[in-house]
């Protein structure tokens, strides 16, 4: 087996694994990417989903990958999964990575880590009008800066998720490994202060920054993949560190 550092990639609300596709092809190390339940389904088969569905699916594909070395990298609300899947793997976990991410303190839940009024509103929306945003909220908040072609299937394939994925409030600890966030300054759906207020709740030891929209594995490849690979290369030189005192 490769014995470089393995990375699980966790996808933000709606998507689905195919986001990391050009990303993986450029980077050389073992990779799992996660997929939530019941991807590129319009029907209302994840409504009854908790929260803990969730997790316990990302936790069994992490055990079955069976990988005993490795880094988080997840995106928008792929960060509240990450962050509490990461108690069980506290041995294995060599860092982790929020991408445009909301992290919420311990005992908040994503909903409950928005400004004012979202916070308020969001639940009232979404027991409204469920957890499918309009195809223009989609195309001008998540594909701002993405091709036609690829716009077209982020908002074909976009999945309904759980209503608990959002409001159900969580307990973790901060995983005890090198974080960093990576904050996107052309994010339409995630303003700039907010996402310097969440890398302070995730006490990231390194900030970077890429001038994109909301998904950058797929509009700004090159750069994300600079920026993980540099990050794997500190934490690899930890570990030197550490092996030689």
């Amino acid at each position: 087996m490769n014995n470089k550092i393995g990375i699980i990639f966790i996808n933000g609300a709606g998507l689905n694994s195919s986001i990391w596709n050009e990303l993986q092809q450029r980077i050389d190390n073992p990779i799992l990417s996660i997929d939530f339940p019941n991807r590129k389904s319009n029907d209302k088969q994840n409504l009854k989903l908790t929260f803990d569905d969730y997790i316990n699916k990302t936790t069994t594909e992490i055990r079955n990958w069976g990988n005993d070395n490795f880094i988080i990298v997840a995106h928008s609300i792929g960060a509240c999964i990450g962050l509490k899947v990461a108690e069980q793997f506290k041995n294995e976990l060599k860092g982790f990575v929020a991408i445009g991410s909301v992290v919420p303190k311990s005992g908040q839940s994503f909903v409950s880590s928005l400004p004012f009024p979202q916070k308020f509103l969001l639940p009232i929306l979404l027991s409204l009008f469920g957890t499918t945003p309009p195809k223009k909220t989609i195309e001008a908040e998540l594909c701002n800066d993405l091709t036609p072609e690829m716009t077209s299937k982020i908002v074909d394939e976009f999945t309904p998720e759980a209503k608990a994925l959002y409001t159900t409030k969580k307990t973790f600890e901060l995983p005890d490994t090198k974080r960093l966030y990576i904050k996107l300054t052309n994010d339409k759906s995630m303003p700039t202060d907010l996402q310097d207020k969440m890398a302070k709740n995730l006490k990231a030891s390194r900030i970077e920054t890429i001038n994109s929209g909301h998904l950058p594995m797929i509009s700004s490849v090159k750069e994300l993949e600079t920026i993980i690979s540099d990050f794997l290369s500190e934490i690899e030189k930890t570990s030197a560190q550490k092996i030689l005192m």
